[in-house]
């Protein structure tokens, strides 16, 4: 299942606001509490709000109230309540007795704004809300009083509803635009970190990610995948001792049993003997370059392509026509020079030309062909690879058919070989049937391209 991971940017914005939120909740509560229990009354906004959505005007032309039940219901039952209410037009309406100390400001009404007046002593009398609003009628202005209230909920309410978007709102804003901000400025190390990991070859040694480019909070994440490349780098290390160990042990006892089968008497026994020691000796050469690839000791310099075929070609020749083949060379009087390391070079082809005896079909014509273009290649009239195995070929100790000779290490050797030239190498079908390997190396000219002289790569073709 494809989880997306949830953005820690937005995860800290919205904690932080829900942080927020209750910080202002908090604050509230001890704010209601405080008027609360100082026995301080006030006029429920409501009370004015509900007269004026139900303000009208009658027949007479005077201002009357709409027929509302809940508005009826206050007027029955609050003996006390008084108000005034005048329009912009100079219309009045009156109801109880308004206290002696807020006559004048009710004579005023037009010219005052919104306010309140809290009574802290029973019977609450002097409890007074003025309250302005625009109405179908105009702005209306009311003052009214004489029904005190000193609930908790009613005022933890309002006092929420007053602060909440005054407040709350900008700041939850602000949260969604400034944290983000914040934690990208504070995160860019992390990005540098995720740079150098992706850089990482795990074939170089020696790779760490700098850990003082992160947070303090994160530096234990990086200085643990330090230690775990710090822990690859001692295996790599014992795997080199272990192959150049088990390889030098093996080429003395080999020797050795060469020695002693050259003795016997000639026969099939004594050709399939030798027939196996070879691959024995193979092997253990083939562990050796493994081992000397990791530690890149292979230098390159400059070398001629048709010289080089040539040598490998006239070594290879008896296994080929022993096993049943035609081995010819074609190449150019003139030398192809490339650049590269001959003994690495040597074992690319010698291990081509081995893949081609193992898979060629036990017949026909093996060819190594040279080109001036820089070119090379290796051909058989064999049954070829399949396109499904291509791609698993070069894993080390991957046999194409589990009946083939071999220990799985030539092809994975030649791929190792041509990336330590900074080459490539693919697969396709070659024209004869087959398989065409292919591999892009580094011409002279390209190598004076690489110092800024200029020139082109060649593409070296190896087919099978």
């Amino acid at each position: 299942m494809n989880v997306k991971n949830k953005s820690l940017t937005l995860q800290l914005a919205w904690r932080l606001i829900g942080l927020q939120v209750v910080v202002m909740l908090g604050l509230i509560s001890m704010l209601t509490y405080t008027i609360y229990s100082g026995e301080v009354s006030y006029i429920d906004e409501n009370v004015p709000r509900m007269m004026a959505n139900n303000l009208r005007v009658d027949d007479a032309g005077n201002l009357a109230f709409r027929n509302d039940a809940k508005l009826r219901s206050l007027l029955q039952t609050s003996p006390g309540l008084w108000f005034v209410i005048e329009d912009e037009k100079g219309r009045r309406m009156t109801h109880g007795e308004v206290p002696k100390v807020y006559r004048p400001l009710a004579d005023s009404l037009p010219q005052l704004q919104s306010g309140e007046v809290h009574a802290s002593s029973p019977p609450y009398a002097l409890a007074m809300r003025i309250y302005t609003d625009n109405t179908p009628l105009g702005r209306v202005y009311i003052i009214c009083g004489g029904v005190p209230t000193t609930s908790a909920g009613i005022l933890f309410a309002l006092i929420v509803a007053y602060f909440g978007w005054r407040i709350t709102l900008p700041m939850a804003l602000l949260t969604l635009i400034v944290v983000p901000w914040l934690i990208r400025r504070a995160m860019r190390g992390v990005a540098e970190v995720a740079e150098q990991a992706q850089a990482i070859d795990i074939d170089e040694r020696g790779a760490r990610l700098a850990d003082h480019a992160v947070p303090r909070e994160l530096q234990p994440l990086v200085q643990a995948f330090n230690a775990t490349l710090e822990r690859l780098n001692e295996g790599y290390k014992t795997r080199d001792r272990f192959l150049a160990g088990a390889a030098h042990e093996l080429r003395a006892p080999i020797a050795i049993l060469e020695a002693r089968i050259e003795t016997l008497e000639a026969g099939a026994m004594r050709t399939r003997l030798l027939t196996d020691v070879a691959r024995l000796s193979n092997l253990a050469e083939q562990l050796l370059d493994l081992q000397r690839l990791g530690k890149h000791e292979s230098k390159l310099e400059p070398l001629d392509l048709v010289s080089l075929s040539s040598e490998v070609t006239a070594d290879v020749a008896p296994l080929a026509i022993g096993a049943g083949y035609e081995l010819a060379l074609d190449a150019p009087e003139t030398p192809v020079m490339v650049m590269g390391d001959p003994l690495s070079l040597s074992r690319v082809l010698t291990n081509l030309i081995q893949n081609a005896v193992a898979h060629g079909g036990g017949r026909g014509l093996i060819t190594v062909d040279v080109h001036p273009d820089g070119t090379f290649g290796v051909s058989d009239q064999g049954p070829g690879i399949p396109v499904g195995e291509r791609h698993r070929i070069f894993e080390p100790f991957y046999r194409l058919r589990p009946s083939s000779t071999g220990a799985g290490l030539g092809l994975h050797l030649v791929q190792e070989i041509v990336a330590l030239h900074g080459g490539r190498i693919d697969i396709v079908e070659a024209d004869g049937g087959g398989a065409w390997f292919r591999v892009r190396l580094l011409t002279i000219a390209a190598s004076a391209a690489v110092s800024g002289v200029g020139s082109t790569v060649s593409t070296v073709g190896l087919r099978i």
